[in-house]
C-alpha cells in the first residue's frame, strides 16, 4: 500500500533554499550557498520618436561607460547645429554696428565743434547726440543677437547629441531589440548589464543574524571559474526576518575588473567563523525523526 505524506505546513520557497544552504555539521568556516548576479540591469530606450540609423554593439560585447551604442536618425539635427554655427560665429553686424558707432561720435564731435563757434545750431547738435545713442543700442542689440544665436547653437547641439544613445555603465550587452532602419518609439532598443562589480545573494538561517555584519569581507567560491576563490564585502544586511522560513538575505559586492567573472552562476560564501553549534541537526533531526508526516 502506498503510503501519503501530509504536511502540517507549507514550505515557502526561501524555506527550501535554507535547507539547501545550511550546512549538515558545524564546520571550521560556514558556508552558505550564494548566486552572483550582474549588479544592475539597464534597458536602454530612445529619448525621441525616431528610427534606428545605426547599431554600434551586438550582444556579448563589453562597453564602456559614455561608449556610443546607438546612432538615431539624426539628419535634420546635424543641419540645424551647422545653421547654428555659422550665426554663432558672424561678426558682420556687429562690427558694421561699431563702425556706424565710430562714425556717429565722429560726426558728434565735429557737430559740438561747430557748436561752440555758433556754426550749427542746437537742433543738429541734439540730433548727433541721439545718433551716438542709437548706434550704441544698436552695437548691443547686435551683441545680444550674437549671445542669443550661441544659445541656439547649444541647443541645437543638445539635440543632436540626445540622436546618439551612450552607454550609463561599465559593462556588457545582454541583448539588443531593434535593428537598424526601425523605429524606437515606446520600444526597448537593448538590454545592458553592470559586472564590476558583481552582486552576491544569499539567504542564511536565522541563527547567523548578528554574525554577518555591513562590511565583512567574505570568501566566495563560484562554479566558473572553478577552484578559485575570490573576496567580497557584505554591502547589505536585511534587518527584518522572515518567519516563514525562518531567514533573513544578505547582499555582496564582488569586485570584477576585467570581467573575468560571469553572473547568473552558483557560489559558495565562506566565512570567518564557525556554523551555529546545532542549526543543522536540529533542522534535519525533526525531519529524520518523522515530526513531519
Amino acid at each position: 500500500m502506498q503510503r501519503t505524506m501530509n504536511f502540517p505546513f507549507k514550505l515557502t520557497l526561501s524555506a527550501l533554499l535554507l535547507i539547501a544552504s545550511t550546512p549538515l555539521l558545524a564546520q571550521d568556516k560556514a558556508e552558505l550557498d550564494c548566486l552572483v548576479r550582474p549588479e544592475m540591469y539597464i534597458e536602454l530606450s530612445s529619448p525621441v520618436d525616431t528610427t534606428l540609423k545605426e547599431m554600434y554593439v551586438s550582444a556579448g560585447d563589453s562597453i564602456n561607460k559614455g561608449q556610443p551604442l546607438v546612432r538615431l536618425e539624426d539628419a535634420v539635427e546635424y543641419a540645424k547645429v551647422e545653421l547654428h554655427k555659422r550665426q554663432a560665429e558672424s561678426w558682420s553686424e556687429i562690427e558694421n554696428r561699431r563702425v556706424q558707432l565710430k562714425y556717429a561720435k565722429r560726426n558728434l564731435q565735429r557737430m559740438e565743434d561747430l557748436f561752440k563757434k555758433n556754426s550749427v545750431s542746437q537742433f543738429e547738435k541734439d540730433k548727433a547726440e541721439t545718433e551716438v545713442s542709437l548706434a550704441e543700442i544698436e552695437l548691443i542689440r547686435a551683441k545680444e543677437k550674437r549671445n542669443l544665436a550661441n544659445l541656439s547653437l547649444e541647443q541645437a547641439k543638445a539635440e543632436l547629441a540626445l540622436r546618439t544613445i551612450k552607454s550609463p555603465i561599465n559593462g556588457i550587452v545582454v541583448d539588443t531589440y531593434a535593428k537598424v532602419g526601425e523605429s524606437v518609439a515606446e520600444r526597448t532598443i537593448m538590454k545592458l548589464a553592470q559586472v564590476d562589480p558583481l552582486r552576491i545573494e544569499l539567504i542564511a538561517p536565522t541563527e547567523y543574524f548578528g554574525l554577518i555584519k555591513k562590511d565583512m569581507e567574505v570568501e566566495i567560491h563560484p562554479e566558473r571559474p572553478a577552484n578559485k576563490a575570490f573576496k567580497a564585502k557584505v554591502t547589505v544586511v536585511d534587518q527584518l526576518i522572515d518567519p516563514a522560513s525562518g531567514s533573513f538575505t544578505v547582499r555582496l559586492a564582488l569586485p570584477n575588473p576585467g570581467d573575468k567573472l560571469v553572473g547568473g552562476v552558483n557560489c559558495i560564501a565562506q566565512f570567518d567563523f564557525k556554523a551555529p553549534e546545532g542549526l543543522s541537526r536540529n533542522l534535519f533531526g525533526s525531519l529524520n525523526s518523522g515530526s513531519i508526516k
